[in-house]
């Protein structure tokens, strides 16, 4: 019992000491670091949209993607998947624009990956470079995945990931 008043006595001292020097923490640095804990989190949602494909310098053809959809934080949105694929890897780059309901923006670039069929299936992996508004510092990954009907040029799809804003 001694033992433990004597360790309890030493630990209150340590606080006592640390709260009142010139480094004791700050409530701004707690809150801070609380803030930045839960600036991440799930960032979903679904599209549907049209396709059209203008040929470039082979293997290469340049595709203009735009759609409507749901998701969150940005509410009923538009989005545009502009980008390039090389028919020869079915593989593609480019960016993708998030515009939400009050017109701030996300932005992405993305690679993705094609499995070529009357329907295609594609996977794309996007990394979330910036933001217009209210994601002027966001950042973050998703993963789209979605079809595309060349017979009638609609693409449908989802995107499921991670959003961090910072501030």
């Amino acid at each position: 019992m001694k033992g433990l008043a004597v360790v309890s006595g030493v630990f209150s001292l340590f606080l006592v000491t640390g709260c009142n020097g010139p480094a004791a923490p700050s409530p701004a640095g707690v809150v801070s670091s609380a803030t930045s804990a839960l600036a991440s989190s799930p960032f979903k949602g679904a599209f549907e949209g049209t396709q059209s494909a203008t040929p470039g310098t082979p293997p290469f053809v340049n595709i203009q993607m735009t759609g409507e959809g749901q998701g969150t934080h940005v509410g009923r949105f538009e989005i545009a998947l502009p980008h390039t694929v090389n028919v020869a890897t079915a593989s593609a780059t480019g960016t993708c624009t998030i515009v939400a309901a009050d017109g701030s923006r996300i932005i992405a670039s993305f690679t993705g990956q094609a499995q070529v069929g009357p329907t295609v299936s594609i996977v794309e992996q996007a990394t979330i470079t910036g933001g217009t508004g209210r994601f002027a510092d966001a950042s973050g990954t998703f993963t789209i995945r979605r079809t595309y009907v060349p017979a009638t040029g609609v693409t449908t799809g989802a995107f499921e990931g991670t959003l961090s804003l910072t501030k």
